[in-house]
This record gives structure tokens, C-alpha cells and sequence, in this order.
């Protein structure tokens, strides 16, 4: 389940009644927050913004009746970026400064908690204007963010190199879009490989017998092996299957087998986690991208004779 980091009233520190009704509505932040994801994951837009609308008007109940209001900042903070991407145009831009505003206030107090955060609202801000037509403007701020995340302190080094990852994912992605596609495929890949080493740090999966350390292909993954792995692993997994398959595409297509094998690994792995996470989409894509990665181990096979 989402946990807002430090965002908990102490022990204490309000009346009994009104730590009930904190207690009450910090479950039902956290219980719709994570539905919200969970539902994004999926496809099930309607669903994800009515929970994620909840989840944002909870959190500004918290923030606006609690004692001391700076203990909810966090919880509002990540309800308005996750909010944003519900809305269009003017409406997630607000959103998104609204958010900004208050990790960089939580920032600015405790960096290595919340400086990651900061940067993730950026990236988000980054996509929206692609989102408008805006490419150019999208890869200038992506490149800008890539290099704040890597001298960002961090409090959890995964979730900040996961963040390096999308974001090198979508750089990637918007530099193929304007033709720019050597360094667009080699944005991807070192996102892909970055991504793979957090894995391996977090040991999320059980290493395979005799498999070569760092390669995602040679681990054994149960189907719900994401549903348990961290909830910025899990929010990052769309974004990272679709740059792997798009890896694996241009590898392919340039006959270049093994670095395309490398990809499918990805591809077919985070799809699995995905596919494990429930929905017919997701289970049906994992099964075309799987059938693709065997056209491809097997043409990386003949290459090898």
C-alpha cells in the first residue's frame, strides 16, 4: 500500500476524537491513492481518476483540519502529482506547481527524503508538454532533470536511479520522435540498464541457477513478483516495458540480435510483472511481446552458428 513519506501526526499529539478521524482518513488516503495506481496500471482510466480524485480531496482535508497541517504536506504533495496526469493543458500544469511548491518546501527541510520527489514533479512536467506538442521543450527539461537526479541525495537510491530511468526512457522516446534516433535508442538502453541494476540491488527476483549477474534474462520471476516488489518499481513498469519493446524493435529491425535479445528479456519480464498485476490488456500484451522475444532468441541463436 502507498505510504506518503514522512507524513504521520505522532503519538499524541491531537485529542483522541481527533485522532480517530486522522487515523480514518489517512487509511482512506492511502487505500485510494494506491487503488488509483493500481487502476493506471491497468488501463482502467475512470477508474484511476475517481480514485485518485479522492485520494487528492482526502489529502487536502488532512492538510487543511490537522493541527499542524506541514505533517500532511507530503501526502498533498503526491496527491497533486499523481493527479496531474488526469487533467489537460492548464489543469495539470497547476497541479504540477502546486506540488512543486510543496516538496520543495519538504526538500529544502529534509533533501534526501523528499529532493527525489521534487525532481519526479520536473519529469512530469517534462511529459505534459509533450503531451501539448512541445517535444523540443520535453527533451531540454528531461536532459536538465537526468542531470538533478544524479546529484540528487537520496534517502532510497533505487527509487532515485528508477527515476533517472524514466526519465532516460522518455528522452529517449521524444528524440526518436524528432528523428534523432542513435541517440534516442541510446538513451533507452542506458535507461534499461540502469533499471536492471536497481533490480539486482533490490534483489526483487530470485537469481536463476548459474545466471550472469546484472541480466535480467537470467532470473526466475513468479507471476506476482511486481505486485510485491516497491510501489515506485511498480509505477515505473509501464514506462519501462514500453521502452524495452521499443528497444527490442529497432534492434531487430537493424539485425542487431543480441542487443534485440537483450531488450526482450526486459520486455518480456516486466511485461510478465505487469500481466501478474491483473486486466486482459496486460495479459495480452505480455503474451504478443512474448511471442515476439522467442522470433528473436531464436534468431540471436542461428546468428550464433
Amino acid at each position: 500500500m502507498f505510504m506518503a513519506r514522512g507524513s504521520r501526526e505522532p503519538a499524541g499529539a491531537v485529542s483522541g476524537r481527533d485522532a480517530r478521524w486522522l487515523s480514518t482518513q489517512q487509511r482512506r488516503y492511502d487505500f485510494h491513492l494506491g487503488e488509483a495506481i493500481r487502476a493506471a496500471i491497468q488501463g482502467s482510466h475512470d477508474k484511476a481518476t475517481k480514485h485518485s480524485q479522492t485520494a487528492l480531496s482526502i489529502s487536502r482535508e488532512l492538510y487543511a483540519g490537522a493541527s499542524d497541517p506541514a505533517r500532511h504536506q507530503a501526502e498533498l504533495a503526491a496527491a497533486l502529482c499523481a493527479h496531474a496526469r488526469y487533467g489537460g493543458g492548464w489543469q495539470a500544469i497547476a497541479l504540477l506547481a502546486e506540488s512543486a511548491g510543496h516538496y520543495t518546501a519538504l526538500a529544502e527541510a529534509d533533501p534526501a527524503a523528499f529532493e527525489v520527489a521534487r525532481i519526479d514533479v520536473l519529469t512530469r512536467v517534462a511529459l505534459a508538454s509533450d503531451e501539448a506538442g512541445n517535444t523540443r521543450a520535453a527533451i531540454g527539461l528531461l536532459r536538465e532533470v537526468i542531470g538533478m537526479y544524479l546529484k540528487a541525495p537520496a534517502a532510497d537510491s533505487g527509487e532515485r536511479d528508477i527515476g533517472v530511468a524514466r526519465a532516460r526512457f522518455h528522452l529517449g522516446r521524444c528524440l526518436l520522435a524528432t528523428g534523432e534516433a542513435d541517440d534516442g535508442l541510446a538513451e533507452i538502453d542506458s535507461g534499461l540498464e540502469l533499471a536492471a541494476e536497481v533490480l539486482d540491488r533490490l534483489a526483487v527476483l530470485d537469481p536463476a541457477g548459474g545466471a550472469e549477474p546484472g541480466r535480467i534474462g537470467g532470473t526466475a520471476a513468479g507471476p506476482g513478483w511486481l505486485d510485491a516488489a516497491p510501489r515506485y518499481l511498480q509505477v515505473a513498469a509501464p514506462d519501462w516495458a514500453a521502452a524495452a519493446v521499443r528497444s527490442m524493435a529497432a534492434h531487430a529491425a537493424a539485425g542487431r540480435w543480441q542487443l534485440a535479445a537483450n531488450s526482450a528479456q526486459a520486455a518480456v519480464l516486466i511485461s510478465g510483472g505487469l500481466a501478474g498485476l491483473g486486466g486482459e490488456t496486460l495479459r495480452d500484451a505480455h503474451a504478443a511481446i512474448t511471442a515476439r522475444a522467442a522470433e528473436i532468441f531464436a534468431s540471436c541463436q542461428v546468428g550464433r552458428q
